[in-house]
């Protein structure tokens, strides 16, 4: 079985790729799309730091509570820098929404799911197609054993 970590992602994936105005979903996906690609829209599910609550670790004798940073990168193109934003940010609605209707991700093991900020939305012009990219970031507060992170 894979770690918990990547049992969150995949879950979380999951519940995103209900929402078809998400585009393409991808997991730990953070090399650039090209603006004129049919994989756009496009989310990525990415993970990053895993923390452990304590600063000892192990939380109590058979426990670890840990903290899974996330990022959900969000990518859109459209003819113009307005147009783009507002597709982004329609995007982070619908991620928004789905992340914080079940904070436990529909997983035993996650305790909760907490909204860390966003970024400004990026915009890229090659020429072309104008596309942007805006990023979420999330905590997920989760428990494992000591003796495995199953």
């Amino acid at each position: 079985m894979a770690h918990r970590a990547e049992q969150i992602v995949d879950a979380i994936r999951t519940l995103l790729d209900v929402e078809s105005t998400l585009g393409v979903l991808y997991r730990h996906r953070r090399l650039p799309l090209d603006e004129g690609s049919t994989e756009i829209p496009a989310t990525s599910v990415a993970i990053g730091e895993d923390s452990p609550l304590s600063d000892y670790g192990v939380t109590n004798v058979s426990v670890i509570d840990s903290l899974l940073s996330l990022e959900v990168i969000h990518i859109a193109s459209a003819a113009t820098e307005d147009l783009v934003i507002d597709a982004l940010m329609n995007m982070r609605v619908k991620s928004h929404t789905v992340l914080m209707n079940d904070r436990s991700q529909g997983l035993n093991f996650v305790i909760d799911t907490r909204y860390g900020g966003a970024s400004a939305p990026e915009i890229l012009d090659d020429g072309g197609k104008l596309a942007g990219r805006l990023s979420t970031l999330w905590t997920i507060h989760y428990r494992m054993t000591v003796s495995s992170p199953e």
